[in-house]
């Protein structure tokens, strides 16, 4: 029988009101060895705390008895909080919330939340079990699910859920955003003359550049081999193509050996498609074409273009 049931139970077989909270001993052993913290409200204010609670708010019991529950809720998670009380004897609800710990560290709880009686007057009695330590493995799980082990980059996963929301988040604001895509050039070549290892740390450089280069708001992931992408919202054609060469830039930079080259290509929501699909397709299609002629199938592609070793395509006119 869960603790607020048992105490619901003793109340109204037994009509010890109060003196269930204030005197009654067999609650007391029984609130009192559960793992399970207790917190019991009448009105605004905790009328009883067991030892439980203490340890998983890290505040004495006094403080807890000058507060009220909603207090210890982090602010997510109140007005779920201010929710969780129906009023009405008898039932119950269940739910996860974070509370704001006296250290400062915030926890989870999984809570269980009933209405009873005491003498006529409704109480409201929460049980929680801390759950925080099960929270961050599940949030661990999740991040790795979502991450290139290599790179530390978002994968392809992170990618399409982060093109699919900021297709609906233009949808809702009418504005732009812009995707690049990044191929590391010659990396066969980097391997063959240098050993894999090198090869696998000119793709950690390649991040390294993506992450500096980033705003807050921009996501960068490797979503394939030598292939990189970066989502950049509330951005232009034009804004897009200045980050395309500050990228280009610090990769001229770095003086490591070797040096590194990449072809980009750019798309921009939603003149250049309104999905995931058509939109990396466009991108793809502009980074191929930057690409140097000796990655690509044949020669005839690359007739009248020039292109530098950087992939930075120039367009010429025959004879000029």
């Amino acid at each position: 029988m869960a603790i607020a049931t048992k105490i619901e139970a003793d109340t109204q077989n037994a009509g010890l009101g109060e003196q269930l909270i204030s005197g009654n001993a067999d609650f007391r052993t029984l609130a009192e060895a559960i793992a399970a913290a207790i917190f019991i409200s009448r009105g605004k204010r905790l009328h009883y705390v067991n030892h439980a609670a203490e340890s998983i708010t890290g505040y004495t019991r006094q403080e807890l008895l000058s507060m009220s529950f909603a207090d210890l809720a982090h602010p997510d998670s109140r007005q779920l909080v201010g929710n969780c009380a129906t009023g009405r004897p008898g039932t119950t609800t269940h739910h996860e919330i974070k509370i704001l710990a006296n250290s400062g560290e915030v926890r989870w709880l999984e809570i269980t939340t009933a209405t009873i009686e005491f003498d006529g007057v409704p109480s409201d009695v929460v049980s929680a079990f801390d759950v925080t330590e099960h929270k961050k493995t599940e949030e661990q799980l999740q991040l790795l699910s979502v991450t290139d082990p290599l790179t530390g980059l978002g994968n392809y996963r992170r990618l399409i859920d982060t093109l699919d929301a900021e297709i609906k988040r233009s949808g809702r604001t009418g504005r732009p955003f812009a995707v690049l895509l990044l191929d590391l050039n010659q990396l066969k070549k980097i391997n063959d003359a240098y050993g894999h290892l090198t090869g696998s740390w000119a793709l950690c450089r390649i991040a390294d550049v993506l992450r500096v280069d980033c705003r807050a708001i921009d996501t960068a992931t490797r979503y394939g081999g030598d292939e990189f992408a970066i989502i950049l919202p509330e951005t232009t054609a034009t804004e897009a193509r200045l980050a395309a060469s500050r990228i280009h830039n610090r990769l001229a930079a770095d003086n490591q050996q070797p040096a590194l080259f990449v072809s980009i290509g750019i798309a921009v929501y939603p003149q250049d498609g309104r999905t995931i699909e058509v939109l990396l397709r466009a991108a793809d299609r502009e980074l191929y074409s930057m690409k140097p002629c000796e990655e690509k199938p044949s020669p005839l592609v690359c007739e009248g273009r020039e292109v530098d070793g950087a992939g930075l395509g120039k367009v010429f006119i025959e004879g000029s």
